[in-house]
C-alpha cells in the first residue's frame, strides 16, 4: 500500500440546528484511522453555519484540520478572525466570537457547547461523531457515515473535501 492507502479511511455528513440560538451546522468531514487505532489523527472538515428563521446571523464557512502530535487548528476566510488551535481551552472562546461576529445574538450556552463537540466530534471518525441521541443541546438532522472511504494521504488535508461539496445555506 502506497501513498493512496483507502482503508479505513471516512467521509462523514452531519447537519445540526441550534434551535434557541437559531442557526444550524451542516459540515463535511474525511480523514482516516491508522490500523489499530480507534480514532483518526488525520482529518479535515468543512463546516457551515446558516442562519435559521428569524435570524439576525450570516452564512460563514470553517476550516478544521487535525494532524498527528497537533492541536486541531481552525480557520475561515469569511471571518475577520485568526486562525488559532482548536482544543478545550480555545474552541468555545473562538466559536463565540466567530457567531459574534457573524451577527448572531443570543447564542445559548448549552448550544455553543454542543457545537463546539459536534464539530471537533466530527475529525475524530466513525467511533467520535455524534449521531442522534447523543446530545440534548442541538437537534441532529443528518448523521451518515461512509466507510472505506478513499483518503488521498499524498495531497494536503485541505484538497481532500472541494468547497462545492457543501452547498450553500440557500440550498439547504
Amino acid at each position: 500500500m502506497g501513498s493512496c492507502s483507502f482503508n479505513r479511511g471516512f467521509r462523514f455528513y452531519g447537519e445540526y440546528e441550534a434551535e434557541q440560538s437559531r442557526y444550524r451546522i451542516q459540515l463535511i468531514s474525511q480523514g482516516y484511522v491508522k490500523p489499530g487505532d480507534d480514532l483518526a489523527e488525520s482529518a479535515f472538515a468543512l463546516v457551515q453555519f446558516c442562519p435559521a428563521e428569524q435570524s439576525s446571523g450570516k452564512a460563514f464557512r470553517i476550516r478544521l484540520t487535525a494532524a498527528p502530535r497537533q492541536w486541531n487548528k481552525v480557520d475561515s476566510d469569511d471571518l475577520a478572525i485568526s486562525s488559532t488551535e482548536w482544543n478545550w481551552r480555545t474552541s468555545q472562546g473562538w466559536l463565540k466570537e466567530a457567531l459574534s461576529q457573524a451577527g448572531y445574538r443570543d447564542i445559548a450556552e448549552e448550544e455553543l457547547k454542543g457545537s463546539v463537540r459536534v464539530i471537533g466530534s466530527s475529525l475524530a471518525g466513525p467511533k467520535g461523531v455524534i449521531l442522534k441521541g447523543q446530545t440534548k443541546s442541538l437537534i441532529v438532522r443528518r448523521a451518515d457515515i461512509v466507510y472505506g472511504y478513499k483518503v488521498m494521504k499524498d495531497r494536503p488535508q485541505r484538497e481532500w473535501i472541494g468547497s462545492s461539496e457543501l452547498p450553500s445555506c440557500s440550498t439547504y
